[in-house]
């Protein structure tokens, strides 16, 4: 237990959480992450900053989808353009679109290409997953089977603010114990730095666009939402040094998953009251 905890302090100081905040953003373009059988699904697959909704070019990545019973389906990926409003330049993105032809809960799988953070000096290895949901509840505990893997323990559709959102990381198969989890909004549009918000003393007040959790010596997590809309959980782990453009860094692996959460509103009262006086 020491250990890990030791190892979270450690990652912490070595890998702050600016340097982190951007991801694969891989959100359906229509719906909250629910379709039908026999119908096609898109969705947008993109790189960047998801609550401040700055872009980068991302390199056309690896990609399937895991079927409710558990078989792998391919996708292809058509490149799009979409503008970044932070540098008004245009950034290269992808479509990807699927038909579901059984019903039950589906997974978009996604392996990035190595990505150089030159601000950082570190290659990323990103892994990325959505869950999409097909009209019966069956095959959500289904796996992409990366090496490092966010597991949900709470069914990763159908949730509410204020609920809270269980889940355990697997590292090679195995509880990955103390590792930081970042967890943020995808606002799905540009925010520009004079609208994000600021601490007591007029900086960009950063804990309160990406939210950290640690796993504990189990590689169990918890967290809640408190807005609805997309959100990633994203985990980080050193691992070593690799090549990349004939020069040697260190390598951090990532992967996330997004999830949808709706807004805590309870039904209209009918005034059909069971209870009466």
């Amino acid at each position: 237990m020491r250990k890990g905890i030791l190892g979270c302090v450690l990652i912490g100081i070595l890998f702050p959480a600016l340097a982190w905040a951007h991801f694969i953003i891989a959100v359906p373009i229509k719906g909250q992450g629910y379709g039908l059988r026999g119908q096609e699904i898109s969705f947008r697959v993109l790189f960047g900053h998801p609550f401040e909704g700055i872009l980068f070019d991302l390199k056309v990545p690896k990609g399937y989808v895991i079927t409710p019973s558990g078989e792998k389906a391919t996708v292809s990926f058509t490149r799009i353009e979409i503008k970044d409003y932070a540098s008004g330049k245009k950034r290269f993105g992808y479509r990807v679109d699927y038909l579901p032809t059984e019903r039950g809960d589906h997974l978009l799988c996604l392996e990035a290409r190595p990505y150089l953070n030159q601000e950082e000096g570190e290659v990323w290895k990103d892994f990325m997953k959505t869950p999409f949901h097909v009209q019966v509840e069956r095959g959500w505990r289904n796996r992409c089977g990366f090496k490092l893997e966010i597991i949900p323990l709470t069914r990763p559709y159908g949730l509410r603010v204020g609920q809270v959102f269980r889940g355990k990381v697997l590292l090679n198969g195995k509880p990955a114990a103390g590792l930081v989890l970042e967890v943020e909004k995808f606002n799905g549009f540009y925010v520009p730095e004079e609208k994000l918000p600021v601490d007591a003393y007029g900086r960009i007040n950063d804990p309160l666009i990406t939210q950290t959790v640690v796993t504990d010596e189990n590689g169990f997590f918890a967290v809640g939402f408190p807005e609805a809309g997309w959100w990633v959980i994203n985990a980080s782990l050193p691992s070593g040094r690799t090549s990349y453009a004939n020069r040697t860094f260190p390598l951090i692996i990532r992967s996330g998953m997004w999830l949808y959460v709706f807004p805590a509103k309870a039904v209209a009262p009918t005034g059909l009251e069971l209870l009466g006086n």
